[in-house]
């Protein structure tokens, strides 16, 4: 398995935990152990983003649904426009590769 797709795995992962678990607004925050969810570099990076959220208690935190929406989708733009650029240069090759 590649890096990329085990921190897509990852962030997936977390986002179906706080769901499940109900964490969607402040009032609601868990920790992050309630939830097993381990302060790793993917964690760290998604609450940068703001997708995870400090709640009212200390050391909890929740899903803000908004920016995990945004996030969400601009990863969906990232693959879009990956694939799109790794098809055109296979266009690109193909016809020089016919000359």
């Amino acid at each position: 398995m590649s890096g990329e797709a085990y921190v897509i795995i990852k962030q997936n992962e977390y986002l179906r935990r706080f769901r499940k678990a109900g964490a969607t607004e402040a009032a609601k925050a868990r920790t992050l152990a309630e939830l097993d969810v381990k302060p790793d570099r993917i964690f760290r990076k998604m609450e940068d983003k703001d997708v995870f959220r400090p709640g009212r208690a200390p050391d909890t935190y929740y899903l803000d649904l908004g920016a995990a929406e945004d996030f969400l989708q601009a990863r969906r733009k990232r693959v879009y426009y990956t694939l799109l650029a790794i098809l055109i240069l296979a266009a690109v090759l193909f016809f020089l590769g016919r000359r």
